[in-house]
Order: structure tokens, then C-alpha cells, then sequence
């Protein structure tokens, strides 16, 4: 009898950076090499490198009167053709001691995210496609909950993951026009005190930090009076600087578009081309004709910009009275709207990177 032909094993590693996640997990069982290189970070790294899976990750009421939450990961294909059905349904694997208090999502980074909880001391990181998580030591707690505004990155310089914790300084109970600094290096597992700086944020859930060039950035202000800025923390050289929007008349909103920064002004989309020059912001689309745009409708405004396909569609969230996904031809001037409401979302790409390592 003649033995089955064999593949080099290069080409094997080749074939399974390739394929889902899901099968990979499986294909650990078929034998202990498969096993090993499946487990191995460098190959991890590899896989997350050549990934085309994102999904949305949306945090989700299960039990409203109980204040209980999950997690749904939707395909981005299926969010304007089947909602129903198609998506996964997590319950969180880890237990806050202020699980009565719902989680948010800070940002995702390498197919892991980072959550918080509305009491801003419990932080946890969380790579849901494998299922395995990290809960962060506890830090020194704001004198007013609610109040922190976090960031969450990589650090290339550190080979690190680190999240970034801003939140006002008090004294004898009035807020101080400066702001607290912590920092968590997964690599140490500890947080340390940054330098506290003479600015003011704008906080809550939905003014998390945007990760972006080894940078996370916020909008802040001096004394809380305008002109706005952007505070750029950089994550390997632990400084900072300001960066200078346009000039806007409107509501700004941060965030991240084919890994450039981007501001959001009301329907306008910016991106700005060249990380910190501030020359480079360029104006990519101006979002109209949405129904009940044209009716003046207050608070009506663009809040976060996902992604760009490559057929030049974005994924956007507006903000009405609840906030709803639109998908935008920005070639053609033409939409899609879905009837999920995206509160609490972040795309996120799968992968097989541990928050533990």
C-alpha cells in the first residue's frame, strides 16, 4: 500500500492562518503540532494579520430587570439582511464586583476588546472569539463614578497592551481644570500615575479615547471654555501633544477610519491623511438626504464612523432620538439603514490573541 501524500509543514501553517477561527479551535484536537502552532502567539499574530471577520460587537440588554447584559457579534454582512438569526449571543464570562452596574465598551485592539464598568474601577480585556479573558487590578477610584474616560491600545515599542484612564481632579469637593492620569501595561500588570495636565474632557460612555498610529486621542479643552482640541497620549514614549482640528461649528465626535483619525461634525466626515499634521485634514464626504435630515430635526448628528469597505461604503452611526446603523455610498450618494440600535458597539476582528499573554 502506498502512504497518503503529506504537505511541508510551512504550507500547512499557510492553509490554517487562512481559516476561521472557529475551525481552528477544533483543528487543536487533530494533533499536538496543530496544536502547538495553533497556540503559538507569532502564529496568532500571523492569522490576525491575514483575518477578514470582523463582526459588530453589541452590548445588549438579556434580562432589563435585572440589569443583566450580553454580548451579540453580528457578521457585518448579515446587519442589513438578517438580524434575527445570524449573529452569537456571550454571556460575560467574568464577574464584576459591581455586576448590577452595566459594562461599555471601551475600544477593541488585535481582536480583543476592553470593557468598563459605569463605576470606572473594574476594567476588564476580552477576546471573545476564544473565549478566554483578563480582569485588571483595580485602581485608585474617582471621587465621582461615572466620571473616568478610558482609552485602550497597543504598544509596539512595549510589545504591550495599555489602557488609559483620565478623570477629574477634585479638592474639598470642587472640580479642579485638571485631570488625573493612570496607566495599565499589561505587561507588568500594574497601573502608575501619569503627570497631571492643566486640561478639561468631555465624559461618559461615549467619549471612550481613539486608538490610532500609537496614539489614543480625546477632545479636550482649557478651563472648559472652547477652542476644542485633541489630546494625543502617546503609548510608547508615555507624552503628549495637541493636535488642532479644522475649525467646526458643530458637534465633534472622535474616531478611527481606515486607520486614520476622523472627526465627525454633524453629517460632515474628515479624516486627517498624516497623523498630526494638522494640514493634512482632509474632507472625505458630507453625508445627505437621510429622511427627516432636511426637517431640521434637533440633536441629529453623525456619533461614529466603522469602517470603509472596498466598493467605498461606510459603516456609520447617527443619532436621532436612538441611534441606528447606516451603511453609506459615498461614490454614489446612496444609504441603507438597519433597525438595529447600536448604543453600546465596536467592530472588532476576530482572532486567536490572548488578553492573557
Amino acid at each position: 500500500m502506498h502512504s497518503l501524500p503529506t504537505l511541508p509543514f510551512d504550507l500547512i501553517t499557510e492553509i490554517l492562518s487562512r481559516l476561521p477561527v472557529k475551525l481552528l479551535l477544533r483543528f487543536r484536537c487533530v494533533c499536538k503540532s496543530w496544536n502547538s502552532l495553533i497556540s503559538d502567539h507569532k502564529f496568532a499574530r500571523k492569522h490576525f494579520n491575514l483575518s477578514t471577520t470582523p463582526n459588530l460587537h453589541v452590548i445588549t440588554p438579556y434580562d432589563p430587570s435585572q440589569r443583566r447584559y450580553v454580548l451579540r457579534s453580528y457578521p457585518l454582512q448579515s446587519l442589513f439582511t438578517d438580524l434575527t438569526t445570524n449573529f452569537t449571543q456571550l454571556g460575560f464570562p467574568f464577574n464584576s464586583p459591581f455586576e448590577h452596574f452595566f459594562h461599555y465598551i471601551v475600544g477593541s485592539c488585535d481582536g480583543i476588546l476592553c470593557l468598563a464598568d459605569f463605576h470606572n474601577t473594574f476594567v476588564v480585556l476580552w477576546n471573545p472569539s476564544i473565549r478566554k479573558f483578563k480582569e485588571l487590578p483595580l485602581f485608585e477610584k474617582p471621587q465621582v463614578a461615572g466620571s473616568a474616560k478610558f482609552g485602550f491600545g497597543y504598544d509596539h515599542l512595549s510589545h504591550s497592551y495599555k489602557v488609559v484612564v483620565l478623570y477629574n481632579s477634585y479638592r474639598c469637593d470642587i472640580i479642579e481644570d485638571t485631570i488625573k492620569i493612570k496607566i495599565y501595561n499589561s505587561r507588568t500588570n500594574s497601573w502608575r500615575s501619569f503627570q497631571k495636565l492643566p486640561f478639561t474632557t468631555e465624559f461618559g460612555p461615549d467619549q471612550s479615547g481613539v486608538h490610532v498610529s500609537g496614539t489614543i486621542n480625546w477632545l479636550a479643552s482649557t478651563k472648559w471654555r472652547p477652542p476644542l482640541f485633541i489630546l494625543s497620549f502617546d503609548l510608547g514614549k508615555d507624552s503628549y501633544q495637541k493636535i488642532f482640528p479644522p475649525e467646526f461649528d458643530g458637534r465633534l465626535e472622535l474616531c478611527v477610519l481606515k486607520d486614520c483619525l476622523c472627526i465627525l461634525c454633524d453629517y460632515d466626515v474628515w479624516v486627517m491623511k498624516e497623523y498630526g499634521v494638522k494640514e493634512s485634514w482632509t474632507k472625505l464626504f458630507k453625508l445627505s438626504n437621510l429622511p427627516g435630515q432636511r426637517k431640521g430635526l434637533s440633536r441629529s448628528y453623525l456619533t461614529k464612523a466603522f469602517d470603509i469597505f472596498e466598493d467605498d461604503q461606510v459603516l456609520l452611526v447617527e443619532r436621532r432620538n436612538k441611534k441606528k446603523l447606516i451603511l453609506y455610498d459615498f461614490t454614489n450618494d446612496t444609504f441603507k439603514v438597519t433597525s438595529l440600535f447600536p448604543t453600546l458597539s465596536e467592530i472588532c476582528t476576530e482572532s486567536l490573541i490572548s488578553p492573557c499573554s
